[in-house]
């Protein structure tokens, strides 16, 4: 039987490095990752490997969908994991730093969509990690807030749009997930948060849903709520 092939776009830490631990050990997966601490490709993309592509810029973005283009016929899932956090108050808020915030959660998975969508097939699936900032709002943290939300929006866009071809979109709206992102910020016990393992565990098993329905928008948070 042929091996899926399963794309995690943020591999180099947290969830993403989670999830495509716990792909790769499962039986029939063929899954790679992405981030810009990953290694570079040489000639064939090896399972379980995280490979560089810096999502904040347009050379690398390309690059890697004509390596994966010219390698892979077909892919089974893609996950949409990477994102960072700016966190600030709006008047202190420099174009710069948008720019490059918006560039990284938003504007770089819609161009990873509109280039690799062709190689997926019905039943396949698309999963975009958006966050309970992508449903409502929370102080100094509207740089964040604003890519989450337009990431969801996306990502539900895109899910009408598929709809003929069978190709399955998730949007996750996700609570506090103990990760890098959380460092420097006070006022938040990590201890209250979802595991980054256990937040794996749950994307996971999206994939493996039957292709027959489709789970279109899910929040899932700690215990505590919202933190």
């Amino acid at each position: 039987m042929d091996r899926k092939n399963i794309l995690v776009i943020g591999a180099g830490s947290g969830i993403g490095k989670a999830l495509l631990e716990k792909l790769h050990a499962a039986p029939g997966i063929n899954a790679i990752g992405i981030s810009r601490r990953g290694i570079s490709f040489e000639s064939t993309f090896e399972s379980g490997k995280n490979y560089r592509c810096d999502l904040n810029d347009r050379k690398s973005l390309a690059d890697f969908c004509g390596d994966l283009t010219s390698s892979w016929s077909e892919i089974a899932a893609i996950y949409f994991l990477a994102g960072d956090g700016l966190f600030l108050p709006i008047e202190d808020l420099e174009i710069e730093d948008l720019e490059k915030h918006l560039f990284l959660n938003l504007i770089s998975p819609m161009f990873l969509t509109s280039k690799l969508i062709s190689m997926l097939r019905p039943g396949s699936l698309l999963c975009y990690l958006s966050s309970t900032a992508g449903r409502q709002g929370f102080p100094e943290s509207s740089p964040y807030c604003a890519s989450k939300h337009g990431l969801a929006g996306f990502a539900k866009s895109i899910r009408e749009e598929l709809k003929p071809r069978g190709i399955r979109v998730s949007t996750i709206y996700a609570g506090a997930i103990d990760t890098s992102i959380w460092d420097g910020r006070e006022g938040f016990d990590r201890k209250d948060m979802i595991p980054a393992e256990d937040a794996a565990i749950f994307l996971a098993s999206l994939f493996f849903q039957p292709a027959t329905f489709n789970q279109d928008e899910i929040l899932f948070l700690p215990p505590k709520g919202v933190l």
